[in-house]
């Protein structure tokens, strides 16, 4: 003991400098190192990570672009080189004459509409002008047009010189029936097999599904950010072109790259970092800008936050830490002191249990340990003292004064002499019950003697309710040598005769073999127990305290437990009006010849 005490006041050997060790060695010493790093190279790492998160959404967007520009490509060739639409092209405007031109306008119709939809956005717009004064699109009917408004488009000209070959147009403003769109547009020339210029086809979709929304340009003006859409000629697509940061005509021939790989350009005195990609369909770039003053201010911002993290883990991990110690330390203390008072002889002593760890188990195995040292003599003189009772008791319910059986004698001579032949048999019966009491004095009878008891006492009650009970016996017959406690089965079908309230009451035994053990099973057909009430009776059975009188199911329950375990006894099965099942468990000892008359007790 005095080994322990020096433990507990070595301070690198107990729990309380180990965890203090700990604390030191996986917190304290990785925060100053993490933080002395941080502040070394932050900046710079920062600044990477930063540009090269850039760098990807850059690309991501450019990619997105390259995507929609294809898909474009890919919608328009569906319809210019579909024969169809060059069948309908070819042929008279005479769909309000001919059948046959409605169903080739309404299959176009229906063409655009497929392709809009499958392919491309739904905020698309699809658009065919036909050379001979029809315009076919998606957000309006067919309508007549003077061939000479759409020829005045900045799209038409350039559209013809490329002769079939896609062309550009950004920005491309749309007026329509509901009002004006800017978008991003796309033209071809349809040509046929042997005819070309049957008239012009174009695709647009809004400049916010192509380049960046409203939303999105506010929250790069926010952080610092501009973004431009250039093609390539350098000339300005898409962007602030009054933004007095951005100047086509310096953005790349000033740039260059640092030590860490960054782009850099300087205009106006004020250095950019550069993020640009390559729109490979279009062959425009995409470019952002971002003011290093204000990435500066974003990278304290993160700084501050980073640093911020770090304190607030810290404080939390050491909170953690010396919860964690006082939690192990107290009830390791708590322990000490109960151990060295059980060493004094004190076994009323208790350690309090809080938690699941080992210093808990240890603390929970204590007290089974205290309380079982402190019960083990209460718990022998207990049940030595309830052996005793329950075989006062079994005794006592053994009616054995010989007088009585002689004045039961002379009151069936009585009765054969008056005439009452009923009587006399009654106390014959009676007397062969008492008779079986006097004989068998041993603890322990065979199954095939405690029926034979039953057959009497069934004899006897079957007078007594004018032969309102059946009984009826399944035990087969390498069972019957079975060993069972005596007067075992008598109190369970007297339970049943008085409970029951059924008559003509059935009592039906069985006896069978279940894994090693003997099951007597004991079903009536009376009115039956509830819920409630089966619970209140194997509770009442299994309390070893309880009060009862004569030798009833508790008394027989409570012997069997005492002489052959706590896994042996009565369990009760009921339902309402569907009587009640009792199953006695015991164990399966046959008696062997030369036992037949062993005293067992």
């Amino acid at each position: 003991m005095v080994t322990a005490m020096n433990l507990l006041r070595s301070p690198f050997k107990t729990l309380r400098g180990k965890i203090l060790i700990s604390l030191f060695v996986l917190i304290i010493l990785p925060v100053v190192i993490i933080l002395y790093r941080f502040y070394n190279s932050s900046e710079l790492i920062v600044q990477m990570q930063l540009n090269q998160s850039n760098q990807a959404a850059v690309a991501q967007k450019a990619d997105m672009m390259n995507d929609l520009a294809v898909r474009i490509i890919k919608a328009s060739s569906l319809i210019i080189n579909d024969p169809e639409t060059e069948k309908f092209l070819r042929e008279p405007a005479d769909w309000s004459d001919s059948y046959s031109s409605f169903i080739k306008l309404t299959s176009l119709q229906k063409k655009l509409s497929n392709v809009k939809d499958l392919l491309l956005d739904s905020d698309a717009y699809l658009g065919l002008y036909d050379n001979r004064g029809y315009t076919h699109t998606t957000w309006s009917a067919v309508t007549k047009t003077d061939i000479a408004s759409y020829r005045k488009e900045s799209w038409y000209q350039p559209t013809l010189q490329l002769g079939g070959s896609p062309y550009w147009s950004v920005p491309y403003t749309l007026r329509t029936a509901a009002g004006s769109q800017d978008l991003v547009a796309m033209t071809r020339q349809v040509n046929g097999e042997y005819t070309s210029n049957y008239g012009i086809f174009m695709i647009g979709v809004p400049i916010p599904i192509f380049f960046y929304n409203a939303q999105e340009l506010r929250q790069q003006q926010e952080s610092g950010v501009i973004s431009f859409l250039l093609d390539q000629d350098q000339k300005l697509l898409l962007g602030d072109s009054t933004s007095s940061h951005f100047k086509a005509s310096e953005s790349l021939q000033n740039m260059h790259k640092d030590a860490s790989g960054i782009q850099k350009i300087t205009l106006d005195g004020q250095s950019y970092l550069v993020n640009d990609a390559y729109v490979p369909q279009l062959g425009w770039r995409l470019v952002q800008l971002m003011n290093q003053k204000d990435f500066a201010t974003q990278l304290s911002r993160e700084k501050d936050k980073s640093i911020g993290w770090v304190i607030a883990w810290f404080f939390l991990f050491a909170i953690a830490f010396i919860i964690l110690m006082l939690r192990v330390t107290s009830p390791f203390k708590q322990l000490a002191k109960s151990m060295n008072r059980v060493g004094k002889g004190e076994f009323n002593t208790m350690v309090t249990i809080k938690g699941e760890d080992e210093i808990a188990v240890l603390g929970s195995n204590f007290n089974k340990m205290v309380s079982h040292l402190q019960h083990l003599i209460a718990n022998l003189y207990d049940e030595e003292q309830r052996k005793q009772k329950a075989q006062f008791q079994a005794l006592q319910a053994q009616i054995n004064p010989h007088f009585l059986l002689n004045t039961l004698n002379s009151i069936k001579w009585m009765a054969i002499l008056s005439g009452a032949e009923h009587v006399s048999e009654m106390i014959t019966k009676l007397g062969k019950l008492l008779g079986f009491t006097m004989r068998n004095e041993q603890e322990f009878v065979t199954l095939r003697e405690e029926l034979d008891y039953i057959q009497v006492y069934l004899s006897l009650q079957e007078i007594r309710y004018h032969d309102q009970i059946k009984f009826s016996c399944d035990i087969p017959e390498s069972l019957l040598d079975c060993e069972v406690l005596k007067f075992t089965l008598q109190p369970a079908i007297e339970n049943s005769i008085i409970h029951g309230n059924h008559f003509p009451l059935r009592i039906e035994l069985q006896a069978i073999e279940v894994a090693g053990k003997l099951h007597i099973l004991l079903q009536d057909n009376g009115v039956g127990m509830s819920l409630e009430k089966i619970q209140q009776v194997e509770n009442e059975l299994h309390q070893p305290h309880v009060k009862f009188s004569g030798i009833g199911i508790r008394n027989v329950n409570e012997r069997i437990k005492l002489h052959f375990g706590a896994q042996y006894g009565i369990h009760i099965a009921s339902s309402p009006n569907e009587g009640v099942r009792l199953t006695l468990i015991l164990p399966l000892n046959r008696r062997e010849p030369h036992d037949a008359h062993s005293d067992r007790r």
